[in-house]
This record gives structure tokens, sequence and C-alpha cells, in this order.
């Protein structure tokens, strides 16, 4: 099949990949849409995807976003995290960015870390390049089928050696992928309004309703009026805003509700209590331990 959508499910967030597709039907009517997951999350969401996909079950975590290539069934791929709804019609954007094998939104870096500890200056040093691609929380990835093999293999490649590429930090494949396109001189894609997050809108002028396919704010980062192809609810970000569009899309198709809410407490307590406190638990131990040092 030429083109389609593709996401990842796991028992956690596999209503969050009923909200994408639901939001997909809407924006994208007539893309297949295929997710990769277990074969128990498969069995929920057979309803709302044309493919599901079996995960290979020896990978973990972000793992299985360097095997993407393998879980799509499409020649033409357009990744999305589960926690992403879906606003306008994708065509125009793979029109333009296809002619590479891989590619997201981003841009380059010379030096700083990543949010998961990747010292970039290290990384170039290594790798001999002079700017470091940066695509980091982009929640999505557009690739064409067979040239991406080259950049998946070299992704799987860096994963099983990821302490000699990255150093003793977490695994990410944003990481990875930051490194990989860099080897192989992958333009990542300019921003020109496809992506956005809540918190990219100036308050109080977002206007999202996902089950029209309405989403128009005026960007904090500009000052202009936009209408992305999509936002990413990353990190338990806005779960309230995000439990409300999800909730009008499973009403407008009998899909039950049931938790939504509850769920979006959960995430607001996790997001806006439970890190914060572990963040300044963990200054406050750094400091008394370099203050006992002393």
């Amino acid at each position: 099949m030429e083109f389609g959508i593709l996401t990842l499910a796991t028992p956690n967030d596999y209503r969050k990949a009923i909200g994408l597709a639901l939001s997909a039907r809407v924006s994208n009517p007539g893309v297949p849409l295929a997710v990769a997951c277990s074969a128990k999350v498969g069995e929920l969401l057979k309803p709302y995807f044309d493919h599901v996909v079996l995960e290979n079950g020896s990978l973990r975590g972000f793992e299985h976003k360097v095997h993407l290539d393998k879980y799509s069934p499409f020649e033409n791929t357009f990744f999305f995290d589960s926690d992403v709804l879906l606003f306008k019609d994708l065509r125009p954007v793979t029109d333009s960015w296809g002619h590479q094998s891989y590619t997201a939104i981003g841009g380059y870096m010379v030096d700083g870390f990543s949010s998961f500890g990747l010292d970039r200056q290290r990384v170039l040093a290594k790798i001999g390049k002079d700017k470091l691609v940066v695509i980091d929380g982009a929640g999505h990835a557009f690739f064409t089928k067979p040239a991406c093999q080259e950049v998946f293999d070299l992704a799987r490649h860096v994963t099983q050696n990821h302490a000699e590429y990255a150093g003793n930090i977490p695994y990410a494949d944003e990481d990875v992928m930051d490194i990989v396109m860099t080897i192989l001189n992958l333009a990542p894609a300019p921003g020109d309004g496809f992506f956005s997050r809540h918190l990219t809108a100036v308050p109080g002028t977002l206007q999202m309703d996902a089950t029209v396919g309405k989403c128009r704010m005026i960007a904090n980062y500009s000052g202009l009026p936009v209408e992305p192809c999509m936002m990413h609810f990353a990190s338990n970000e806005a779960p309230f805003p995000y439990a409300k569009q999800l909730h009008k899309l499973f009403k407008l198709n009998g899909v039950s509700t049931k938790g939504l809410y509850s769920e979006a407490l959960s995430d607001f307590y996790t997001m806006e209590i439970l890190w914060p406190l572990k963040a300044r638990l963990k200054r406050l131990l750094k400091r008394v331990g370099i203050q006992l040092a002393k």
C-alpha cells in the first residue's frame, strides 16, 4: 500500500491510540491506519485500525521505534505517537517531505544536553560532524520504503552500541535518531505550522475540536495564527484538555468514555505534583550530600 499512518500501543496507552485513530478518520478519511502492539492489546484495537501488527516481544519501551520499518505495512509511512491528535490532511506534507528516506521536524544544535542526557558535543566529536540534528519530542516521523532501511539498520546498530555512542545515559529513540540523521546527512523537516503542543498556544487563543478537524491558535513562538496538522500531548501535558478531546471523539463514535477524566487526574498528579516533588527531593538530597561531604 502506498501511504498510511502507523502508531504503537501498550496496555497503558491503548485508549490514546484509539483517540489518534478516530481523529485520523476525521482529518484523513480513507487513509489506512496501522498499530503495532501485543496480541492482547490488538484485540482491543481491531475495531479502530485497518492493520494490527504483532509487536516484537523481545523489545522494550523506546526500542520499538527503531523497528518501525518492520512494523509498517505501507510504502510511505507517517508514524505518530499514540498521544497525538490529527487535524488536517497529511498528504500535502508527504508530498513535500517524500524526497527523503526519513525525516521529522527539528533543527540543529552544537552543544548542550538532550532531555535524556545526551552530550551533543561528545557525540559530534565521535561521529566527526559539526552540528547535530535535534528532533527531540517530535512524536512523529515520515519514512519511505525501501530507502529507509539504511536509516533503521543504522538506528538498530546505534541502539546495540548505545553506551559507545551516547555514554552511560538512559536509552531514548530520539537521541538515537538524532545521531543517525546526522551521520546520514538527513535534514530535519521545517516546522511550517505542522507540529504543535498545547503549550505552543498563547493562553486563551486555542480553539480545538478533533471531531471536526479544528485546531487554531496564536503561536507563542511567532505571535501569528497557525492551524497545525497535529498536536502532541507529550509527557502527560494538558491532561484535562486532552481528555476533553478524547471524550468528544469517543462519544461521537460510540466508544466508552468511562475513566477518561480519572486518568487525566492521575496524569495531572504525576506531572504537576509527583515529578516536581521528586525533582525537589533529588536537589535537596544532592545539596545535603554536598554539605555533608564538606
